[in-house]
């Protein structure tokens, strides 16, 4: 079992068994002590358009671990405050088929939500458009995700490694159809972490197709200050209640 932690500089990571720390975009950043993803088979140049994906690629690609995860260096599952352990990781899976982060509500839709704030509806159209070429039977799954008002972000997950090596080799045939249809010219430097965006919407539709069962654990974001915790609160409230006040 191993829990890779995507980190692009050097900090405090967790001394828990289990959790490996992984240097994404090495291939184009100064290296840090940690085991790159830029080694065996790779996309580690791509990092800046597909973010935590490219450390994602690498574990799928590079790893034979039984269960596999992908995590922040700065988020981490937790229970009770406390960071999720591997004997915790091994009896949740006895009974769930993926752990994920809890959903975050949304004030619109999860297609509007994109394009407001993460890049045009042009991206969403050419990947539904190849989300059909590559499976055209998670179609409705697609569509059902981006109409609803939930989504479990941050391209964070733990599952059994066929379950992990199924979503990734899905994921990575539609971002790759993407890809070859996008040209970035024009997007702002945010914009242009495209499919790192669409990885975390995809990863709905997987799993939403697949009818898993969803172990949903809350997320510690180790640099969040106690002041954008409430901030986040607030946000969620109000965002859960949102279509009630807008009457």
């Amino acid at each position: 079992m191993a829990v890779y932690v995507a980190v692009h500089k050097q900090t405090t990571l967790p001394q828990e068994r289990g959790y490996i720390p992984l240097q994404v975009g090495a291939d184009i950043h100064p290296r840090l002590p940690y085991m790159g993803d830029n080694t065996g088979v790779h996309i580690s140049d791509k990092n800046p358009h597909y973010c935590e994906l490219t450390g994602l690629f690498w574990v799928w690609q590079n790893t034979r671990d039984s269960y596999k995860g992908l995590v922040h260096y700065r988020r981490f599952f937790t229970i009770r405050g406390k960071l999720l352990t591997e004997e915790e990781i091994a009896y949740y899976l006895t009974d769930f088929d993926i752990i994920l982060p809890r959903p975050e509500p949304l004030r619109e839709s999860a297609w509007q939500e994109f394009c407001l704030h993460s890049g045009f509806e042009r991206d969403l159209l050419r990947t539904r458009q190849a989300v059909a070429s590559v499976d055209a039977l998670m179609l409705p799954a697609f569509d059902r995700v981006m109409a609803g008002r939930r989504l479990h972000l941050y391209n964070m997950l733990i599952a059994p490694a066929a379950e992990f090596d199924a979503y990734c080799r899905w994921l990575f045939a539609v971002l790759t159809q993407v890809e070859a249809g996008t040209d970035l010219t024009g997007y702002t430097a945010y914009q242009q972490r495209l499919y790192g965006f669409l990885g975390e919407r995809l990863l709905n539709v997987w799993v939403a197709h697949r009818g898993l069962k969803i172990c949903a654990l809350p997320v510690k974001n180790t640099e969040q200050t106690k002041a954008q915790e409430v901030r986040l609160w607030m946000r969620r409230q109000r965002n859960r209640f949102y279509p009630s006040l807008r009457g």
